[in-house]
């Protein structure tokens, strides 16, 4: 197995074409096939079908096309920390809208404490982002726990951080202001960053106990700027962690707006932030410094989620 054929292999995998990887990689289409051939003598078995309707893995390569991106992202990750004059140690890391109010300051933090680490941070909703956990793209995502941990895959682990109480606001000064159910918010246009499923299983219970069998519709934005700049508009509910509306002040306040919270007679569910990385993670001493850093926030839990909450693991 040679880094070359890793590279054929993946690039056919993911443009279902031997010319179109041939193109990505610049090397000619035979190069790519001869690549193909000799990786599969070298696992004894075939990894890719050709057909007129494009090209497909067998089984065994799929099994295969895992490892060949993990083995092709710790090779770009050594040749990145070893370009230069020295080691440069990176972390790929992916942060929901909704949990990123929750530990960006933890984050911060830890730049502060590494600041020879290099780092990428993605944004985004938690599908796309595991999905790149797959890829090896991320190392690991912070996130919101989902509603159904086996609609994520396998081979992932969810190790819980924080578990915080669900928050709603409104414009001060708004008539909102005065609700006191979820019956008196109906109306209201609401802004969450997760999907309809997610708002669904968040909210159905609460709206079925105040009397209400349809939920209001939401739009939803995954973009913290835009959610900061639509908190504070007349007759919006905006939902946080419990965390977000003190932490959001100064924002909030350089747009020249407010926000309430408001008190409801019905219980929300509580939001569960994780960080989430792959079982077969190789553990930098930079991604382990982070790990330990983000693992001390069980300390500040206000719903009490002990040092030693369990982590799950999905296949």
């Amino acid at each position: 197995m040679k880094i070359h054929q890793l590279k054929a292999f993946v690039a056919v995998a993911d443009s279902h074409s031997f010319n179109e990887a041939a193109r990505l990689l610049f090397v000619s289409q035979p190069a790519v096939a001869k690549a193909i051939r000799e990786l599969e003598i070298w696992a004894g078995r075939q990894l890719v079908i050709r057909s007129s309707r494009g090209t497909q893995l067998t089984p065994d390569g799929v099994s295969l096309l895992r490892r060949a991106r993990g083995i092709l992202d710790q090779v770009a990750r050594a040749e990145h920390e070893f370009a230069g004059s020295g080691p440069h140690e990176h972390v790929n890391l992916g942060l929901t809208t909704s949990a990123s109010v929750a530990v960006t300051p933890t984050l911060v933090d830890f730049k502060k404490r590494n600041p020879d680490t290099g780092w990428t941070v993605l944004g985004g909703s938690r599908r796309p982002l595991f999905e790149k956990l797959y890829n090896h793209t991320l190392d690991l995502v912070i996130a919101t726990l989902p509603d159904n941990l086996e609609e994520m895959g396998t081979g992932l682990r969810f190790e819980p951080l924080l578990r915080l109480p669900t928050v709603l606001t409104v414009a001060k000064g708004d008539p909102l202001e005065k609700a006191r159910s979820l019956a008196d918010l109906t109306q209201a246009e609401w802004l969450f960053a997760e999907s309809e499923q997610s708002f669904d299983h968040h909210f159905r219970g609460a709206f079925a106990e105040a009397g209400v069998d349809r939920l209001p519709s939401f739009t939803r934005c995954e973009s913290t700027f835009l959610v900061l700049a639509l908190a504070a508009r007349p007759n919006t509910v905006t939902m946080w962690t419990g965390l977000a509306p003190s932490a959001m002040k100064l924002q909030l306040k350089v747009l020249g707006e407010n926000i309430s919270s408001l008190a409801l007679k019905e219980k929300l569910p509580d939001i569960t932030v994780c960080i989430v990385y792959r079982s077969d993670l190789i553990m930098t001493p930079a991604i382990q410094r982070l790990l330990d850093q983000m693992r001390r926030l069980k300390d500040r839990d206000t719903l009490d989620l002990g040092p030693d909450a369990p982590m799950l693991s999905v296949g």
